[in-house]
């Protein structure tokens, strides 16, 4: 008996042009680049599948070629999903670069391995040093790297021989059936073929993976029939419908799960918007069929149609050229104008109820929906799918659901939705300004003046902490050099890589808590206690409700916090022993609070991020004097009198760059956005939410009056009904009596029935509960 192939999915991603195409092309002899973009522009623009297999080992290269540029992440997302192993291409002679960083932190975050391929080492000015000292300061364990060089064709042999040394087991053979889609293509004579990674389970072909999809058939990635699918394959298959499913959806028991709820890819999402006008409405279908095509090839984009204007929403100005690109070849249109988008998330927050399930939401300022049950993330399917209905109904990119109760997705959705119509939307805008620190230049003022900058902090030896304009930062730089003779020394502040601070503000009944990450707009939280903590009831009732809205506002951030400072006002002593037994930190008598800031340097604080380290690690706790928490550093700040109060260097220009960074970040405003009425929200969730093929895809039904004789229904609730039919039954729908109250149909065995509804149940609300649609087998 032959025996089995063994099959690693390798990754293949890095930096823009660090040399990943030209890798895989001298792997396996053939450039993987395809689209007329890429071959014009030298740009990957969509994750691809190139196969190559070792024979004398017996093992199957799963090459995932993956675009480097910051607006095609979303393909380099997909492809981390379901990778085995990350190949990091870094470039010998530029190092780490912006792109590195972001793969190497989501690779240690999904804890897949890495192999590095340190690449164009034909070329003088390229060595690994650079590459080992970077691993050291991000406190990374050592990872093989192999210098290769396309050019010069060495180092491959080496590269496939460290990759052929990974295992991955497979040993979920027997467990429920789960992949992902990973991309499409056109069969002549078949049409449609998705492109999947089998992550569990096996498939076989012309079998129901639900009671409406059927799988048709299945294909080898080359293109060759195949009777049976296993864990860890990449395959193609054909379904009985029209495929509709977003790039990155998983499978799982029946139901299809959009990348917009639980995914890596759920973290990226457009930043920019730009409207195009298009007057002929021939060529504006033709428009928005391509854009659905490309929606195919590239993950990470959307549009939406306002009359005869088509707003696409991107991640940047390349993928945008792109998809303009494309629309060019068929249609002439025109761009209007583009903006920068904002994250739409709610003002305050809410809390509401809808028959069995109750509900609590809160703000989010990242475009990300997060879904606890009752504080923990552990959640059922039903959660999933009713808070991603309401989620999606009001447009929101943040938001944070609590279920507290609750079995079904239309009556989550109803809560939700319910919670958010008590409360505002608020489109919150990341301002774009820099903090740069000034020194051995005093006269500043005039450049202050001149480019409207804000003055944020100055020592007594004249270091400044300047506030720039985005626009007019290279301006600024070039006047600063020409005037000073070159001599000023100008710093960018930043956070580590990686870096996680937390800062409260602490009293006896109200906490603020703030979240500050490298790239993100700032979280806020706020915790009013029913008592002040005066004593050992109080705060043990504090305790516990701190400890439940705290795991509900880091999430899987709290392993990550390297840092929290924590304003020294009356609640100081309280939250301190409450974080020390939180974060288990091992402190007696509070000595693991540093208090004395003279001798912490700037390096000591800009130490090696945690977020590195395997294990978990306790953050570090500062004290911090009254004047420079929050509330009273921003009154100082508005003032302009921060200045000679601060005394320890050291530590207080790390703790106000912190603060500025959570203060600049966010500009809010409050949006009017249509909403979906409350008895409009079914019907949206019947539509949309993932896994169910709907009424309106299968039928194109939206509502009772849409209904045509002959359509098949399945009954699914049949408590509701007078009648001898069972769950699961399945009949063909005549038509309605006088009213909605009876329903006329035929079984599939010929007989005519009529089925009467209970006189409490509401026909029109609940129809499409009780029923779902059938295609003809």
């Amino acid at each position: 008996m032959e025996k089995k192939e063994r099959i690693i999915n390798a990754l293949v991603a890095g930096h823009s042009q660090a040399g990943k195409s030209s890798l895989i092309s001298t792997i396996v002899g053939k450039f993987p680049d395809t689209l007329d973009y890429e071959l014009n522009h030298g740009t990957t623009v969509s994750l691809k599948v190139i196969q190559f297999l070792l024979k004398e080992k017996n093992i199957l290269l799963n090459f995932l070629d993956s675009p480097g540029h910051a607006d095609f992440k979303g393909s380099i997302a997909l492809g981390l999903e379901f990778a085995d192993l990350l190949i990091l291409v870094i470039s010998g002679n530029e190092g780490f670069q912006a792109r590195t960083y972001w793969l190497y932190e989501k690779a240690l975050q999904y804890d897949i391995p890495i192999v590095i391929a340190a690449t164009k080492m034909d070329l003088q000015t390229a060595n690994t040093e650079t590459i080992k000292k970077e691993l050291k300061k991000l406190g990374a364990r050592e990872y093989p790297i192999i210098k290769t060089s396309s050019k010069e064709k060495y180092g491959i042999k080496e590269l496939i021989g460290k990759i052929s040394l990974y295992i991955q087991h497979r040993d979920k053979e027997e467990k429920d059936l789960s992949f992902i889609i990973l991309g499409y293509s056109q069969r002549k004579g078949i049409g449609d073929l998705i492109n999947i990674g089998i992550f569990t389970g096996k498939l076989e072909s012309n079998t129901y993976i639900s009671d409406t999809i059927r799988v048709r058939q299945l294909f080898s990635i080359k293109g060759n029939p195949v009777k049976i699918a296993h864990q860890g394959q990449i395959i193609q298959l054909s379904l009985n419908i029209e495929s509709k499913f977003e790039l990155g959806t998983k499978y799982y028991r029946g139901k299809f799960i959009s990348p917009r709820i639980k995914s890596l890819l759920s973290e990226i999402k457009p930043r920019k918007e730009f409207h195009i006008q298009i007057e002929d409405p021939i060529k504006f279908k033709i428009a928005t069929d391509l854009l659905e095509q490309l929606k195919r090839i590239v993950p990470s984009f959307d549009y939406y149609k306002e009359q005869s204007d088509i707003n696409i929403q991107v991640l940047g100005d390349v993928q945008f050229d792109f998809i303009k690109e494309n629309l060019e070849k068929l249609i002439e249109f025109k761009v209007v104008g583009s903006k920068v988008k904002g994250i739409i998330t709610i003002n305050k927050k809410s809390k509401a109820r809808f028959n069995s399930a109750r509900v609590r939401i809160a703000p989010q300022f990242k475009e990300k929906l997060n879904i606890t049950r009752n504080g923990s993330s552990q959640k059922s399917m039903h959660d999933i799918l009713g808070a991603t209905a309401a989620y999606e109904a009001f447009h929101l990119d943040g938001l944070l659901v609590d279920i507290q109760s609750g079995s079904s997705e239309d009556d989550i959705a109803q809560a939700i939705a319910k919670a958010i119509e008590k409360v505002k939307l608020i489109k919150v805008i990341p301002h774009q300004d820099i903090i740069v620190k000034v020194e051995n230049y005093n006269d500043i003022y005039s450049l202050v003046e001149k480019y409207d900058i804000e003055i944020l902090y100055q020592s007594q030896s004249n270091v400044f902490f300047l506030q720039v304009k985005n626009a007019q930062f290279e301006l600024f730089f070039n006047s600063l050099m020409k005037i000073s003779d070159g001599r000023a020394d100008i710093n960018l502040f930043n956070f580590e890589q990686g870096e996680r601070i937390l800062s409260v503000d602490p009293g006896t009944r109200h906490f603020g808590f703030c979240l500050i990450e490298r790239s993100e707009l700032p979280s806020l939280w706020y915790v009013n206690l029913k008592d002040k903590i005066n004593g050992s009831k109080s705060k043990l009732r504090a305790k516990e409700r701190l400890e439940e809205e705290i795991d509900l506002f880091l999430g899987k951030e709290r392993q990550f916090i390297s840092r929290i400072f924590i304003g020294n006002g009356p609640g100081a002593k309280f939250i301190i022993d409450f974080f020390i037994e939180y974060f288990d930190i091992p402190c007696e008598n509070r000595d693991c609070v540093i208090t004395n800031f003279d001798d912490i340097s700037t390096e000591t604080l800009g130490d090696t991020p945690r977020l590195s380290d395997k294990s978990f690690k306790p953050p570090d706790i500062f004290l911090v004097d009254e004047f420079k928490t929050t509330k009273e550093a921003l009154y100082h700040l508005k003032r302009g009198e921060l200045v000679s109060e601060v005394k320890s260097k050291g530590f207080v220009d790390h703790a106000i760059a912190a603060l500025l960074i959570a203060k600049r970040g966010i500009k809010g405003e409050i949006i009017e956005i249509e909403k979906k009425p409350l008895k409009q929200l079914y019907d949206y969730v019947v539509e949309n939410y993932a896994g169910s093929y709907s009424f309106s895809s299968i039928h194109n039904v939206n509502n009772l009056a849409d209904l045509r004789s002959g359509m098949h229904l399945r009954i699914k609730d049949s408590s509701k009904l007078d009648s001898n039919t069972q769950k699961g039954d399945i009949i063909i729908f005549n038509g309605f009596g006088r009213s909605y109250k009876t329903l006329h149909a035929t079984t599939l065995l010929g007989n005519k029935i009529i089925i009467k509804f209970l006189a409490n149940v509401s026909v029109r609300k609940d129809f499409f509960k009780i029923f779902v649609p059938v295609r003809e087998r």
